[in-house]
């Protein structure tokens, strides 16, 4: 039920709020789930380990990540700029580390400056397979994480339900390919119907708010 109202998130007793292209919105309530997919686990496994990682820090350790985490600031689903607490920002970014296939650290890093995302289109073509990313490889130490969609009618606009597919720091003749991982993740490729994708910039375990690109399949 689309409604009128002040920008909020979030769930009382059996009304939750939330928010899409249209606005703000208010649903039912549904009972929490429990997927087992393997991503699923996975990452609920890198966020055990490092809720753990982070009460073995030292008092000075923690005290580090407490006061970065004044300077660190990200968008909610709001598109409110909040910060997080020192145990958040710790666990994010050793979570988002491992799931690049990076080493944790026990330090704050430094803030990075993302530049202007360097991808400029998506393609997606049903019989070679093939899809896509047109652009250059990102600046050195940045990291493309890249998420997707399943597939979707073509006359959706808005697209919420991204999953990781892959991370990568290498376009190869001007393109890169994700017709591997997005095969895994979602199957073959379906003429006219809308895919999309989200590169989120990535330095030392930090995010940019990431950039959406959006293709009908061919």
């Amino acid at each position: 039920m689309k409604i009128l109202d002040v920008p909020q998130s979030g769930s009382v007793g059996a009304r939750t709020s939330s928010r899409n292209s249209g606005g703000q919105y208010v649903r039912q309530r549904s009972m929490p789930t429990q997927p087992r997919t393997p991503a699923q686990v996975n990452q609920r496994a890198r966020l055990t380990s490092q809720s753990a990682a982070w009460r073995g820090l030292t008092d000075a350790q923690r005290a580090g990540w407490n006061a970065f985490a004044q300077s660190f600031t990200i968008v909610n689903t709001l598109g409110t700029a909040i910060h997080l607490t020192g145990a958040q920002c710790f666990i994010k970014v050793n979570t988002v580390n491992l799931l690049n296939g990076d080493a944790t650290v026990q330090l704050p890093p430094v803030l990075p400056a993302f530049i202007a995302n360097t991808v400029t289109a998506l393609t997606a073509v049903a019989a070679t397979p093939l899809i896509s990313l047109t652009g250059v490889t990102p600046a050195g130490s940045t990291k493309y994480m890249v998420f997707a969609s399943p597939q979707v009618s073509a006359g959706v606009s808005f697209q919420g339900n991204f999953r990781f597919i892959q991370t990568s720091t290498t376009f190869t003749t001007g393109a890169l390919s994700l017709q591997t991982a997005y095969a895994a993740k979602f199957g073959a490729l379906i003429v006219g119907k809308k895919v999309f994708v989200k590169i989120v910039q990535s330095q030392a375990g930090m995010q940019d708010n990431g950039t959406m690109f959006s293709c009908i399949v061919t």
